[in-house]
């Protein structure tokens, strides 16, 4: 029961924040939106989605390497983060190296160049202050993260309405001179609490290939499609389709939360305890479905609405791929869980396999979509793909004596999430729709006995503990 306090603390921790980080990024997402036009905001996205893929190679998947090692060797941290930082300077070097050949040959002109360059430094920077993140995560000091990350959203929120007036290149400026203030500031963390000399010379390269590769595959499934939406059909277009996925995006914080939770446990229980694993998991799985679905449901309902509160009627459009996509959510909440457990046991080269699979019907879907239906395609394209990881994730897991089944949970959420659509559809005020929609599925569930008898001992004892 320490174990379930202490996860339970941990993700409250970590969701608090990114609910917080998630509301400010997508405050400023809007607001750029809103100042600058469908176009320059669909340069902002392919920034967005440049930065996020070569720097995919500064971290060079040490992290969830980091994390793993670091939590069953806490005494050779300080090992760890120096072979991990004295790597990652090497490859930033070799990162705008690439950037700068890739933008060139591509003939992407002067304005969209600059752009590019300046939020690949920020998500560079962002791969050193990731560094000290996965330190505190492997200690389970979860509030050490959270803080910075708040932290982070509230001095970039204020920097970028500032800086709008002067235009978006002095706006975009102000994700790296923040990022520099928050390495620093996690730096100095990490130094007072938990900083020790390096005993030992660590290698993380040969180890570490695997998480790259999934990395690659990962981040390459969330935002190539914002690549190829640039290069056939222009900027408005990623403009349009990046409105409907930024919304999106920052609805996964809480199944990545919940994994960044619950993966130091599941490396430790590897180890120490199997039975208690294979517990944790199967209630995990039941908790993500549970989450995700009504999520899902609401969207699909509430796309026009939605779209037009938070970016108005110049953004129209982006409800047709917020509809299609939002199923994207209910899958994204299950598979996180298998692909942490993958990873916990030793198996990421399964995990990698799959993402690896999946990428490539991503990018066959979108080269045979998007030419002919732009964002729509392309939308189709990730929520498909992301079909296929529960396929894969299932055979993987059963195949090294994990089981989940989604049918025999799916039924109670589903009649749940029936009736809070046809309440969200028949009140008019968007508001109080979210409100009644919340309360009636969770209420509904609670009368279809939902919860089992483990579910309460483990909530009670938690409680009890606190």
């Amino acid at each position: 029961m320490k174990t379930a306090r202490r996860i339970a603390f941990n993700f409250l921790s970590l969701s608090i924040s990114e609910i917080i980080s998630k509301v400010l990024q997508l405050a400023i997402f809007v607001y750029v939106a809103r100042i600058f036009g469908k176009t320059v905001f669909g340069d902002f996205g392919f920034s967005i989605a440049f930065g996020s893929i070569f720097s995919v190679l500064v971290d060079f998947g040490m992290g969830l390497l980091l994390i793993r090692e670091i939590s069953r060797r806490k005494n050779l941290v300080g090992s760890y983060v120096y072979s991990a930082v004295k790597a990652e300077l090497l490859l930033s070097v070799l990162t705008f190296v690439l950037a700068f050949l890739y933008l060139n040959i591509m003939g992407y002109g002067k304005s969209l160049k600059l752009t590019a360059y300046i939020m690949l430094l920020f998500f560079v920077l962002q791969s050193f202050t990731n560094i000290f993140y996965f330190v505190f995560r492997a200690f389970e000091k979860m509030h050490y993260d959270a803080s910075v990350k708040v932290l982070r959203m509230l001095m970039l929120s204020v920097l970028v309405f500032l800086a709008s007036s002067h235009g978006f290149i002095y706006t975009i400026l102000m994700f790296p001179i923040t990022e520099f203030f928050m390495l620093a500031v996690s730096a100095a963390i990490y130094l007072k609490n938990f900083g020790k000399s390096p005993r030992e010379k660590i290698s993380l390269w040969k180890d570490s290939v695997p998480f790259f590769v999934s990395m690659i595959f990962v981040t390459s499934l969330i935002y190539a499609d914002s690549l190829i939406i640039e290069h056939m059909h222009g900027s408005q277009q990623v403009g349009i389709y990046a409105a409907a996925y930024n919304i999106l995006i920052g609805l996964t914080f809480i199944p990545l939360m919940y994994s960044n939770a619950i993966y130091p446990v599941f490396s430790k229980y590897f180890v120490n305890d199997k039975s208690l694993l294979k517990f944790a998991f199967r209630k995990s799985i039941s908790y993500m479905l549970i989450l995700g679905l009504p999520i899902s449901i609401g969207i699909y309902f509430l796309g026009e609405r939605i779209i037009q509160l938070i970016y108005g009627a110049e953004f129209s459009e982006s409800a047709i791929a917020l509809k299609i996509l939002c199923w994207f959510i209910f899958l994204r909440f299950i598979n996180i869980v298998p692909g942490t457990l993958l990873t916990s046991i030793n198996k990421q080269g399964s995990r990698t396999l799959s993402q690896g699979l999946v990428l490539g019907i991503n990018l066959v879907l979108n080269l045979i979509l998007v030419p002919k239906y732009g964002y729509v395609g392309a939308a189709f394209a990730t929520v498909i793909s992301e079909c296929f990881f529960i396929i894969l994730y299932s055979y993987f897991i059963r195949i090294n004596g994990y089981r989940f089944s989604l049918f025999s949970a799916l039924l109670k959420p589903l009649i749940a999430s029936g009736a809070m659509a046809f309440i969200i559809v028949n009140v008019s005020n968007i508001f109080l729709s979210v409100i009644f929609g919340i309360v009636s599925y969770f209420g509904i569930l609670v009368l279809l006995r939902a919860f089992g008898k483990e579910d309460k001992t483990l909530f009670s004892r938690i409680m009890k503990d606190a």
